[in-house]
């Protein structure tokens, strides 16, 4: 399967001691999913991928029930750190304060819990994203393929 190179400066990321949010935005069906997929699947910590696609309107309860499940998950594993990777952050309300409250709690109890989150409408998250999230965050603007990479995926 095709990797964007995108895919690797995520993984660096993660790599790294827990800092920032990482999060993925641009537009629809540019492979944001599968990035965060194949990043996932090359790194050796536990990790938990979930997706706000369907969530109904109490949303901020499912998300934080999700972060909660990586909590245990984290526990139960024995790890060092653990991955919650959210797709499509911005179809839940108020998704930015929950997500503020929630990382800050984990980093006060020296959870080493790294968050990615992956989003499609750049507007919204980029606003939920400085209103709340300043100074905890890191974006990766993921564009439309380019020619070269959809010569080396296809030709």
């Amino acid at each position: 399967m095709f990797e964007r190179p995108y895919c690797h400066h995520l993984i660096h990321r993660l790599k790294e001691q827990k800092s920032f949010i990482q999060v993925l935005m641009g537009p629809r069906q540019v492979g944001k999913s599968t990035l965060a997929g194949q990043a996932l699947a090359k790194l050796d910590s536990p990790n938990l991928f979930v997706s706000a696609d369907a969530v109904p309107n109490t949303g901020e309860v499912w998300l934080e029930q999700q972060w909660e499940a990586a909590r245990l998950q984290y526990k139960a594993s024995g790890a060092k750190e653990f991955i919650l990777a959210i797709d499509e952050i911005q179809k839940i309300g108020n998704w930015s304060e929950v997500v503020k409250k929630l990382w800050d709690e984990d980093t006060r109890s020296g959870r080493a819990i790294k968050v990615v989150l992956l989003g499609s409408s750049r507007l919204l998250l980029q606003q939920e994203l400085t209103e709340s999230l300043a100074g905890r965050f890191e974006t990766t603007y993921l564009g439309h393929w380019s020619f070269d990479e959809m010569y080396n995926a296809f030709v």
